[in-house]
């Protein structure tokens, strides 16, 4: 951002400088633009996502679709209105992906280290003005095509040695913030991805949260502030990956384990495609 930014939502005062994010709160229960006329899910929200293909199956009985950005025209997301369904839009905030149709517009000093497991895409300097103003531009892209919210995936980079840049939580924050500000300003709301470690930060601004694995990896407690906020935690696991923990599918749902309770949970392969198992305790 080339300037401070300084705002009074409510009860909260959001301080923004390029580099560091200050919160100061005096009430509980307030976030972000919470005066604003997007889209504000309540927790028991039900839920498909499917990113491998462009969507072509919308029998599955969910009141929230999360999809691709680029590979679905506007046509899969009026349609899927037309039913009374909510779109979230997915694209990475802070992953460079090759084949998109803006990915020309990166530089080389955009692109930090490799993702691990993905081979072509590299993480990305989220301070970067550049990179910013490309994520400006998918915003507005989200906008356009009529988007309900967006998922901006890939903001813990601070988990993944700072992605090459040395990157922090508090980078983070302040990079979610620029994004929460951007989406909000443009009518659509906006979920934190995983990033467990500043769910607390970010919940004021966040009007959900989508979390993978978090059975697998013992952390699903960690997303309960969510849902004490009535914000849906839209929640997957992937059974074929659970290797030596050997996770039954009871398990993965919650059955009989509190830290899930409220979440929006469904069993998915890892490539996200079309099939899903909704489990019926979510």
């Amino acid at each position: 951002m080339p300037s401070p930014w300084i705002s009074r939502r409510g009860k909260w005062f959001w301080i923004l400088t390029v580099s560091t994010v200050v919160v100061i709160a005096i009430a509980l229960g307030v976030g972000l633009g919470i005066g604003g006329t997007f889209w504000k899910p309540a927790v028991g929200e039900t839920w498909q996502i499917v990113l491998l293909t462009p969507l072509d199956n919308t029998t599955t009985n969910a009141s929230v679709y999360d999809v691709d950005l680029f590979t679905n025209p506007i046509s899969t997301f009026q349609n899927l209105q037309s039913m009374g369904r909510k779109v979230i839009c997915y694209f990475s905030a802070g992953s460079y992906e090759p084949n998109r149709p803006d990915s020309n517009n990166f530089t080389a000093a955009d692109k930090g280290h490799g993702v691990d497991g993905w081979p072509g895409e590299f993480w990305l300097n989220t301070s970067s003005p550049n990179v910013r103003d490309i994520m400006t531009q998918r915003l507005k892209l989200a906008a356009q095509k009529g988007c309900d919210g967006v998922d901006p995936d890939n903001v813990d980079a601070y988990n993944n040695n700072g992605g090459g840049f040395g990157l922090t939580s508090t980078d983070a924050i302040d990079y979610l913030s620029f994004l929460a500000i951007g989406a909000h300003s443009l009518g659509m709301a906006v979920g934190l991805k995983n990033a467990g470690e500043i769910v607390n930060q970010t919940l004021p601004m966040m009007q959900w949260q989508v979390n993978e694995q978090c059975v697998q990896y013992g952390e699903c407690a960690t997303f309960q502030p969510f849902i004490k906020a009535n914000k849906p935690v839209f929640h997957i696991e992937y059974p074929q990956s659970s290797g030596e923990m050997k996770f039954t599918a009871a398990q993965l749902c919650g059955v009989g384990d509190t830290s899930l309770d409220g979440f929006s949970t469904v069993l998915k392969s890892m490539d996200l495609g079309d099939p899903v198992t909704e489990c019926s305790n979510s």
